[in-house]
């Protein structure tokens, strides 16, 4: 009588299990040093061999030879395990036999010692369908069984167990096999069974059987039937209703290369062959994923067949990283949504075109949007697209980077048109040149950095505004100082006099310029072209001689220390000499946090300055400390920043037609 693969090639010892390393070389362990547990209980997906190591252990605890991790296989107690009528492995099958009255019945018997063999051994399979009473009869008996009976538990859902059950049990994890592990296994039991199989058959059942060897091993008796006593690629699609990823890897390619009519063909295609377009969106989901491994991490790619691997890495060499990132991202949102559509196939198609129509620009384009005669445009150079920033935009404070180019939206005023336009004269020649452009988070109410362009020669701009976005130019310094002189003299714009030791107020240096230095005007000159960033940035200091406010705030932010003892050094001061003698002085409320702390601070100073002797003295700080001057310091960028944007004329032409206002401007640090 025949018997189908997945029984007649099932492992009937250790060394004839497929993966699993983990396991069996536990239990043989456990089995040479004779330091066995009670109860065990293995866990897993289908058809990846909890049944069969259970079988195994009963086997080598019974075998005739003694307890041992290699059963001789001969004997009558191995040969009734194999043929299943071995009297002292009682197999139960949790899901018909539910009831505590079964689990009572099952009780009774525990006490009596085996008939046959050395253990009686109760194999309970898909142990989690016992009811809650079954359980927490089982409890007692399950922690202190006698001496000659060994629990063994199978399940695929370890989540239902109670955790009782489970603290009572060693726990095994069995993991799903890899395909290359599959493939191995059936192409070693086809050539034992004289079958003729094309190696990519193999593959693309080891593929689909997710894991389990049964349902690898049950494929493939369904494959032999199919073809006819022979296992060929074409026969193994056909019979499992696959997609041929050539069809996948040719709707990447042509999606990536915007050829419009190549798409309509395949999408053309998949209608006249009725695929299941969950499945064909599923499948380019993997593809995109294996392409961005491929890329990047290739040692972690998928072993595929020899023509799959040719075909996949030629095209990870033509669609580039970003554009992978992309595509994944919207076949992903497609096959989330796919049930909201009237129909899959209108989902998938619609996902599709997405994928056509929502491609990134390249370096050399830049979205230009036609002026509409009956609108007022802003002046261009007034405004700059968010595709010509560079990818270098100057960070502000420590380090808010605008990356991603972003679409622009025109935003015009409507006007109604004079009845008789005067024409207008032909625009004068615009030289290019390098100009600097603000970059503001409209969203979050943040400015982002300035970056560095050039002007687009003979190129229409307008107001560019998205939905995260603001671009506004900055003027050049010559424009910015008459702006700043004729903000002055209207009495709109000052200077913080502490913000350097020798910096007044601007009004005084343009009321009285007579009466002031030249070292002082340099000085405010020098302040007005600060950036928040060039504020907020520390000083370098010479860690030499003695301790002062700025170096010893220079050491311990600059320092490898961790932020609870930056944040405790910040609320002190240091004095004393550097590398010698070092008074620390900190307020007395601050004494609990510095005795959990102090240590990691004085090994600090002691491993770069080896003679520092440290001290520590509470008591009120009556200088500034490195937290006041941060603050001050955020203060004084955080108004430059303000300051910044109320020059802008861009800014104030859009408050001023849109009659707009500034709400929620905030400073990263």
């Amino acid at each position: 009588m025949y018997q189908v693969l997945a029984r007649k090639y099932r492992p009937r010892n250790f060394n004839e299990l497929v993966g699993q390393n983990h396991v069996s070389r536990a239990l043989t362990s456990a089995l040479e040093r004779g330091r066995l547990h009670h109860a065990y209980l293995f866990t897993g997906t289908r058809g990846v061999g909890k049944t069969t190591i259970a079988r195994i252990l009963a086997k080598c605890l019974n075998c005739e030879t003694g307890v041992t991790s290699t059963p001789c296989e001969v004997c009558a107690t191995c040969k009734a395990v194999n043929e299943g009528r071995f009297i002292d492995l009682i197999e139960i099958d949790a899901a018909s036999r539910t009831k505590v009255e079964d689990t009572r019945e099952l009780l009774d018997n525990v006490p009596y010692a085996p008939t046959q063999g050395r253990f009686k051994v109760y194999l309970i399979d898909e142990v989690h369908m016992l009811s809650t009473h079954s359980f927490n009869a089982l409890l007692k008996t399950l922690e202190e069984p006698p001496e000659h009976v060994k629990f063994l538990f199978a399940t695929t859902d370890p989540q239902k167990l109670p955790i009782t059950v489970i603290s009572r049990c060693l726990q095994f994890t069995l993991r799903p096999l890899a395909v290359d592990e599959i493939t191995t296994h059936l192409t070693e039991i086809l050539k034992k069974e004289h079958i003729d199989a094309d190696q990519d058959a193999i593959w693309q059942i080891a593929e689909s059987a997710q894991g389990s060897v049964r349902d690898a091993l049950s494929l493939t008796d369904q494959a032999i039937a199919y073809g006819q006593g022979a296992v060929h690629h074409q026969d193994v699609k056909d019979m499992l209703g696959l997609i041929d990823r050539t069809i996948i890897y040719d709707l990447i390619l042509a999606i990536h290369q915007n050829q419009q009519a190549r798409v309509s063909q395949l999408l053309l295609q998949f209608r006249q062959q009725a695929l299941d377009v969950s499945l064909v969106l599923d499948q380019l989901v993997s593809t995109l994923h294996e392409l961005a491994l491929l890329q990047y991490l290739p040692d972690l790619a998928l072993k595929y067949s020899e023509e799959i691997n040719q075909k996949i890495l030629q095209l990870s060499k033509l669609v580039s990283a970003q554009d992978l990132q992309l595509y994944y991202q919207i076949a992903c949102k497609g096959r989330a949504e796919l049930q909201l559509a009237v129909t899959q196939e209108q989902g998938f198609e619609m996902c599709v075109l997405r994928l056509l129509a929502f491609r990134p620009l390249s370096v050399s384009e830049i979205t230009v949007v036609e002026a509409n005669p009956h609108h007022v445009e802003l002046s261009r150079k007034d405004v700059v697209s968010a595709e010509t920033i560079s990818s270098d935009t100057q960070q502000l404070s420590q380090g808010t980077v605008v990356e991603e180019p972003l679409a622009v939206q025109q935003e015009m005023v409507s006007v109604e048109p004079e009845p008789e336009p005067e024409p207008e004269p032909e625009p004068e020649p615009i030289v290019q040149e390098n100009r600097e452009v603000m970059v503001f988070d409209a969203a979050d109410g943040q400015l982002i950095g300035l970056d560095s362009v050039s002007d687009q020669q003979d190129c229409q701009l307008d107001v560019a505004a998205s939905d995260e976005v603001l671009v506004f130019p900055v003027e050049s310094k010559a424009q910015t100082d008459q702006t700043v002189h004729q903000d002055i003299e209207q009495n709109r714009l000052q200077v913080e006099p502490e913000l350097f030791d020798e910096v007044v107020a601007v009004e005084q240096i343009t009321a009285q310029p007579a009466e002031i230095s030249t070292d002082i005007q340099q000085a405010a000159v020098e302040a007005t072209d600060l950036m928040p960033q060039d504020i907020l940035k520390l000083h370098e200091q010479v860690l030499e001689g003695e301790w002062n406010l700025e170096k010893w705030e220079y050491w311990f932010r600059t320092s490898q220390l961790s932020p609870a003892v930056q944040e405790l050094a910040q609320h002190g001061v240091m004095q004393g000499e550097i590398n010698g003698v070092s008074t620390f002085h900190i307020p007395q409320e601050y004494e609990g946090m510095l005795s959990q702390l102090q240590h990691g601070l004085e090994d600090a100073l002691n491993s770069q300055w080896p003679n520092t002797q440290f001290n520590v003295q509470y008591g009120e700080v009556h200088s500034n400390t490195p937290l006041a001057i941060q603050n001050k310091r955020k203060e004084k960028a955080f108004n430059r920043a303000v300051e910044l944007l109320q020059q802008e004329p861009t800014l104030k032409s859009l408050i001023e037609t849109f009659d707009a206002e500034l709400h929620n401007i905030q400073l990263k640090s």
